[in-house]
């Protein structure tokens, strides 16, 4: 059963999960932080060595760092409240689901390298493996080298629809010398609406050194500040009360205002019916 009525999320509010994750330096303005990999509350995660297909990650994955997740007994599970603050340096905040990432991208090989992704899990917008909403980021676990921007990575992939060979590109560019977890997404091709599998990428240009994962990822919410230290608090109306599927690995990440950030408090709570 889904939850209709108000009474019915009320009823079904979950008691809310703490966030702190510590400050931090960022790649620049306008730039995308991944918080992964930052100390606090949960405790940081850790990206395995798992080759170039890659492992899919769930609630409870040893990679550790997602938020407390509990899969309701009966019903579905919604993001249900959000009361976010931000300190310096940062102006945006990203709730994502974590389905899988790889390891094994060589960063100076130019050609294509094939990734094959194993099958994503059952967490697609509409709760299947199909890739619905499902987007493709590359993240920086070891700072790269590189002098300058790269604007010519490409991915080739099957989209939503199970289209194989489709292609595009980074959005933005990757960055010069690209600081430990920058993560920055790729495109979608013409009219498609998400990713269903990766089979290859191509770097184009030599990432020098440093390592790079791929990462496929479901955009939960979405919250912007109109500035530095303020604060966001939203109740599901305002969240759209997106749902959520069993053993949901949920992280987030910063859109950065400056390079110096601050800390990220938060507390959420999901509701079950």
């Amino acid at each position: 059963m889904a939850i209709t009525t108000l009474d019915g999320l009320l009823a079904g509010l979950r008691p809310p999960i703490s966030y702190f994750k510590s400050t931090f330096t960022g790649e620049a303005i306008g730039r995308l932080h991944n918080l992964f990999a930052i100390a606090g509350i949960p405790a940081a995660g850790v990206l395995a060595v798992v080759g170039l297909a890659g492992v899919t990650v769930s609630a409870g994955s040893t990679i550790g760092g997602h938020l407390d997740w509990t899969n309701p007994a009966v019903g579905n599970a919604y993001l249900a409240k959000v009361n976010w603050n931000v300190n310096a340096a940062m102006v945006g905040v990203t709730i994502y689901d974590l389905l899988w990432y790889n390891s094994g991208i060589v960063v100076t090989t130019t050609t294509a390298q094939t990734i094959n992704s194993v099958t994503w899990p059952a967490r697609s917008a509409d709760g299947t493996i199909n890739g619905q909403q499902i987007e493709i980021f590359i993240h920086c676990q070891v700072a790269t080298t590189n002098a300058a921007a790269i604007t010519n990575t490409t991915y080739s992939y099957t989209n939503q629809a199970g289209t194989a060979g489709q292609v595009a590109g980074l959005i933005p560019s990757w960055p010069a010398t690209a600081v430990i977890n920058t993560i920055v997404p790729f495109g979608l091709q013409g009219n498609d609406t998400g990713v269903r599998s990766v089979q290859s990428i191509t770097l184009g240009t030599s990432y020098v050194a440093g390592t790079i994962n791929l990462m496929a990822i479901r955009r939960v919410a979405q919250l912007g500040f109109f500035a530095a230290n303020t604060g966001q608090n939203l109740n599901a109306f305002d969240l759209g009360m997106p749902q959520l599927f069993d053993n949901s690995a949920l992280y987030a990440m910063n859109l950065l205002s400056g390079t110096g950030a601050g800390e990220n408090s938060a507390h959420i709570q999901f509701a079950h019916g």
